[in-house]
């Protein structure tokens, strides 16, 4: 994004591992009204307690650390959570209250402290409108690329641009998305409609995504908004919102892409169900069974499964209504198992990312989710993650 007023830094602090880009900054050169959204987990990390109690302010710095989490970690971590934003607001000369903080990482083990403070005079006066790709490895934890997308959008006066960006691999789950994001944009946009269309926006992407079922202690979203004499009109917002939702789409999809030993990305998609309540939880039982997830992975187009979590969702489901489909390939069809190309089946879930389609046909509600295939790598990954 070509814009001064956002600028990004990040360095190799050595939080845990030597050599590994684990600090990072974003810096407004001016004021920003910020929106977010946090882990509704009761168990929840310093970081996000800290910035739910500044999320009110005017905010000017969100400093990201990974490699530790700061979760679990009693008064302590709250205490080094407040010294490591006082001493970036000291360096910056911005007030400590407009200073957000967010962390990943291995939960239940203190922030080298000391490590970050004496790193942060380094971090501040790195901070470049060019930085964008190292602020984006420098939050990644198992990820595997950085995930860093831009979109812009044109109203009768001005072009405006957003730029995004989004950690996640493992402990994926709905429900506040599971990962570190972080949106800003040079549209001034009013508070209150800033977190309407951000949380808006979220409900339709980072909260449609799934890798495990596992919801993180740290999981937060920011995204900050230049104040203004002249933000952005009622007529203009729906522009802004295209733009973000688009972006924050194509971010949901790069989680699910990167997720842990992930293969495959599979749209699940539930249409004519009776509400949309039931069309969610129709479609996040199948997204989530770890049986349906072990069949992508082995190319198993085993629909028995689908049937079974699409039963057991909770949703109003008649199984003589019941049609399932692996992209325009009918599996079953109103309760009727019905004859199939297997070699044709086989070439669409070999493809990196495919869409299977559940039809209720009760109602005329749907809902999606974006999901990945549970392989070996990821048992490896994750029995492995504090080694």
């Amino acid at each position: 994004m070509n814009n001064t007023q956002f600028l990004f830094s990040a360095v190799q602090c050595g939080i845990k591992y030597p050599d590994k880009y684990d600090l990072a900054l974003i810096s407004s050169s001016i004021p920003c009204n910020c929106a977010a959204l946090f882990t509704t987990n009761k168990v929840c990390a310093a970081p996000v307690i800290l910035s739910k109690e500044r999320i009110d302010n005017q905010v000017q710095a969100i400093i990201v650390n990974s490699s530790n989490a700061n979760a679990c970690t009693g008064d302590k971590g709250l205490e080094n959570a407040r010294t490591i934003t006082s001493k970036l607001a000291s360096e910056l000369n911005i007030p400590e209250e407009s200073v957000l903080n967010a962390s990943t990482g291995v939960i239940g083990v203190q922030l080298p402290t000391d490590k970050i403070t004496a790193a942060i005079p380094e971090l501040s006066s790195s901070l470049s409108s060019e930085n964008q790709n190292l602020f984006a490895r420098a939050i990644m934890t198992t990820d595997t690329v950085p995930k860093h997308v831009i979109r812009s959008f044109s109203t009768s006066s001005h072009t405006y641009f957003i730029e995004g960006f989004a950690k996640g691999s493992g402990m994926i789950a709905p429900n506040m998305a599971t990962l570190l994001s972080f949106i800003v944009t040079d549209a001034s946009i009013n508070k209150s409609d800033l977190q309407t269309l951000f949380s808006e926006a979220i409900n339709k992407t980072y909260n449609c995504i799934t890798i495990d079922g596992d919801m993180s202690t740290n999981d937060s979203a920011f995204i900050l908004s230049p104040l203004s004499d002249n933000p952005l009109s009622k007529e203009e917002l729906p522009l802004f919102y295209e733009a973000l939702y688009s972006l924050l789409e194509e971010l949901a999809l790069l989680l699910v892409k990167d997720g842990e030993g992930a293969t495959s990305c599979v749209k699940i998609t539930v249409k004519n169900a009776k509400n949309q309540n039931d069309a969610k939880l129709c479609a996040r039982s199948i997204a989530e069974s770890l049986l349906v997830k072990t069949a992508i992975f082995g190319n198993d187009p085993n629909w028995g499964r689908i049937a079974c979590a699409a039963g057991y969702s909770g949703a109003t489901c008649d199984q003589n209504k019941l049609s399932i489909f692996f992209e325009d390939t009918p599996l079953l069809l109103n309760g009727t198992p019905q004859v199939y190309d297997k070699n044709k089946l086989l070439e669409i879930m070999r493809k990196d990312s495919y869409d299977i389609i559940i039809d209720m046909n009760i109602a005329e509600a749907g809902w999606s989710y974006w999901t990945s295939d549970i392989s070996y790598d990821y048992v490896k990954i994750n029995s492995e993650y504090t080694t």
